[in-house]
């Protein structure tokens, strides 16, 4: 009979228990799961969005290849289009950091420095990885040394630290050393440039610069 009442009891307690407790455990419950498919109905969107840029990207490099001059015009447009909804669309993705990078390379091509410039800012003011910041970075230093702009270029070349791209940032110092007049500056950089860059492919194209400069100054 002991026994018996201990069951008795055990049981009266576990009902007890469910019905002060019952409910808030159910919705924990019905909340952990939700948090489940939620995070998970968020990871297929992610691939979904994914997946989109990536097709998106893939149609903006088309439309960049222009294959006729009366092709120029109209895949000039669809560029602008495509790389204007990836950036609106898919703004957290790669893909549109990678097709503002692309449009302000199609946009030098086309002579838009202005557009070119928009979009490198568009990429850099969104918190890219070290690499594509450098990259945009480098481009619109460039774009800047076009402009005549060089004291502004070269303050946002020194500001690049990816030491892969250390060489490059030389050679551009040279370019924009060499176009304020400045021979000796623009020999030293191209030098430093040639150092870091000993064993690479663009060795014969800083030293094809050395010599020029060379040339004109003998």
């Amino acid at each position: 009979m002991a026994e018996l009442r201990t069951e008795e009891e055990q049981l009266e307690a576990i009902k007890s228990w469910w019905k002060d407790n019952g409910k808030s455990l159910v919705i924990m419950i019905a909340i952990a799961i939700s948090a489940v498919y939620g995070y998970k109905g968020w990871q297929n969107k992610q691939v979904t969005n994914s997946e989109s840029a990536s097709l998106m990207y893939q149609q903006l490099i088309t439309a960049t290849v222009s294959n006729t001059q009366s092709d120029t015009e109209k895949n000039f447009a669809t560029s602008k289009h495509l790389a204007k909804t990836l950036k609106a669309d898919y703004a957290d993705t790669q893909y549109a950091k990678f097709a503002a990078l692309l449009m302000a390379k199609v946009a030098v091509n086309n002579q838009d420095l202005n557009l070119a410039e928009q979009e490198l800012d568009w990429v850099l003011g969104k918190d890219p990885q070290p690499l594509v910041k450098a990259i945009a970075q480098m481009r619109k230093a460039q774009i800047l040394n076009e402009k005549s702009e060089y004291s502004e270029a070269l303050s946002l070349l020194s500001t690049i630290s990816v030491e892969s791209l250390k060489g490059q940032v030389s050679e551009l110092e040279g370019d924009i050393f060499l176009a304020q007049g400045d021979k000796e500056k623009a020999r030293a950089a191209y030098q430093q440039a040639l150092t870091i860059n000993a064993a690479s492919n663009d060795k014969a194209v800083i030293t094809m610069k050395l010599n020029d400069l060379t040339t004109e100054e003998g």
